[in-house]
Formats: structure tokens, C-alpha cells, sequence
């Protein structure tokens, strides 16, 4: 009985050994005031969340994350797929018109909406970028394509004018930035020092 009593000690013993060599966890433990101060954010913000949802909702079918504007835009000018800067058609009263979905205002760079608390600051609305056809006119001969791209061809008899693909807004996105493991790249580094001084030892 005693010897049971001795194991059962002596494997206790261990458990607690391998405990204690455990490998310590680097999070910092928050305070009660401070989980507090979370769950009292995390209320409100679902709160406001749920206020936006109704009265979004009410006037159109989808509500965005990351609000956008559809705007129709006059430009004097504009890039092409390959950066070169081109001049947009106008004459006089005429001017070329082309359709952009932008950001709406303080929108860009900020954290989306509707994301679970858990997520809102890792959370960014960026704006997003396509391609429209219109009449361009290249700033000077020499930065004409040689090789034309597909869907770029000149209008005989315009004075330049020619069809090609420019850069337009297309749109706000919520995008998610995962956390940096910084942990894991500090146990990299101490690895890597262990395996230098073991080589150094080597070579003494």
C-alpha cells in the first residue's frame, strides 16, 4: 500500500515538474476594469451597429460595411493600365463622363462595420480600383504603345483621339489584416542565437 502511495507521489511529483517547465504564456491578463471597459464597448458598439442596420435598412435593400458613393466624375485626365498619364476627351461643353464608386467620406482607412468586436480593429475599409473605356489622347507621340494592348485602338482622322482602359474607383472593400505573430518570431530568434552559440561552442 505504501508503495502505491510512494508511486502515486512520485508521479504527482512529476506532473508538477513538466508544469513547471511549461513553456509561460506571453498575454498580458487584462483587469477588471478594463474587461469592464470592453464589454461595456462591445455593447455600445452592437448597439450602434443594430441602430445603422435599421435605419440603413429602411431605405435600401443592402447596407455596406464600408459605405460607398457612386458618383459620375468629369476628368481632365487619367492612367492607363501601364501608368502612362492620358488626356480625356472634351470639347467645350462636351466632356467625357465616366461612372466611379468611391469610399464615402472618413470612410477610407477606417475600421468596418457589422465586424465582430473581436475583429473591428483588425478590420480596414479600403478603396478598390478597375478599369473603364474611354477616348484618350496620349500627352505626347513618343509614349503611344508600340505593342498595343487588347481593347486600345486609334480613331482615324481624330487628331490623336484613341480608345483605351483608365483607372477608375470600383468600390470600398473591408479587408481583415491577421494579428503579426510576434511571439512566434521571438522564439525564432532565440532559436537561432541557441544554434549560433552551439556552433560557436563547436568550433572551440
Amino acid at each position: 500500500m505504501s508503495v502505491c502511495v510512494l508511486c502515486g507521489a512520485v508521479a504527482g511529483t512529476g506532473d508538477a515538474s513538466r508544469v513547471r517547465r511549461a513553456q509561460p504564456h506571453h498575454h498580458r491578463v487584462l483587469t477588471d476594469d478594463e474587461l469592464d471597459a470592453t464589454a461595456a464597448w462591445k455593447r455600445s458598439h452592437w448597439r450602434e451597429m443594430q441602430s445603422i442596420l435599421r435605419k440603413e435598412g429602411s431605405q435600401k435593400d443592402v447596407v455596406e460595411c464600408c459605405p460607398s458613393v457612386l458618383e459620375m466624375v468629369a476628368k481632365k485626365g487619367g492612367r492607363t493600365p501601364t501608368g502612362l498619364y492620358v488626356e480625356l476627351y472634351e470639347d467645350g461643353e462636351n466632356k467625357q463622363r465616366l461612372y466611379e464608386l468611391s469610399c464615402a467620406p472618413d470612410v477610407a482607412d477606417k475600421p468596418c462595420r457589422f465586424v465582430d468586436a473581436r475583429l473591428y480593429n483588425q478590420s480596414r475599409c479600403v478603396q478598390k480600383y478597375s478599369y473603364s473605356y474611354a477616348l484618350v489622347r496620349y500627352s505626347s507621340p513618343t509614349e503611344v504603345p508600340q505593342h498595343r494592348p487588347e481593347g486600345h485602338f486609334s480613331v482615324p482622322g481624330s487628331g490623336g483621339w484613341s480608345m483605351d482602359y483608365v483607372i477608375v474607383r470600383a468600390g470600398c472593400e473591408c479587408q481583415l489584416a491577421p494579428k503579426r505573430r510576434t511571439h512566434r518570431r521571438r522564439l525564432e530568434r532565440h532559436r537561432q542565437r541557441k544554434r549560433a552559440r552551439h556552433d560557436r561552442d563547436d568550433d572551440d
